[in-house]
């Protein structure tokens, strides 16, 4: 599993993550991650809707979905200072950590706020989650990686923020990555939501990754 750091990949961010999970009120945890209680939000039944205004993000995900929060990440080495704004890995599985990234077998999501002064122009962010994957196979020897993209990236303007989104597949020698992601920025603060899994994984649950990501608001909007 990387510990995970855009700066790593170009200087693209800051480097990153704990969990930041303002407002948000803690049920029984599931698995080793942690579910949360739905604030009040017009959102479908069997989602739950997180926010912070702090942050200002908000989305939906399932509320099956379990919620890898700062102390676990920290544990298993999958963030590293310094602190983002806000972070979150989730998935229907425990651990789910352990699928972001991957083209794992299941569906993940992974969401930061982060501060970094050297950003890519707001039509330009959608290429931060591929060009961060294809950091992560090429740094095995002889590795090399593809992108294809599913849907078109485009320029997407929300809440005071502008950015792009695109739908993308990575291919790699140890499996293709299928994601759609969102990204948007404003001075030197980025927003950035990534969901994803293997080529068939994603083909089997493209509505809800699609979803996830369409439900995201930033900004204002949030």
């Amino acid at each position: 599993m990387p510990c995970f750091s855009f700066a790593a990949a170009k200087n693209l961010t800051a480097a990153a993550l704990t969990i930041a999970l303002a407002g948000m009120v803690p049920l029984a945890p599931t698995g080793t991650g942690v579910a949360w209680a739905a604030s009040p939000h017009a959102v479908p039944a069997e989602n739950s809707h997180l926010s912070s205004k702090p942050a200002q993000i908000a989305f939906d995900i399932p509320r099956t979905w379990v919620i890898d929060d700062e102390q676990t990440l920290f544990e298993q080495g999958f963030i590293v200072p310094p602190e983002p704004l806000y972070a979150l890995v989730a998935s229907p599985a425990p651990l789910p950590s352990h699928y972001a990234f991957n083209p794992s077998s299941t569906p993940w999501l992974f969401v930061t706020v982060e501060t970094d002064d050297n950003l890519l122009p707001p039509s330009q962010l959608y290429e931060l989650a591929p060009e961060y994957l294809q950091y992560l196979a090429n740094d095995s020897p002889g590795s090399t990686t593809s992108v294809k993209s599913l849907e078109e990236h485009h320029v997407v303007q929300q809440g005071g923020l502008s950015g792009s989104a695109a739908a993308l597949t990575v291919a790699a020698p140890g499996g293709g990555t299928s994601m759609d992601e969102v990204a948007y920025e404003k001075g030197d603060r980025l927003w950035l939501v990534i969901a994803g899994c293997s080529v068939s994984c994603y083909d089997n649950n493209r509505s809800t990754i699609t979803q996830i990501v369409g439900s995201v608001r930033v900004g204002t909007a949030a």
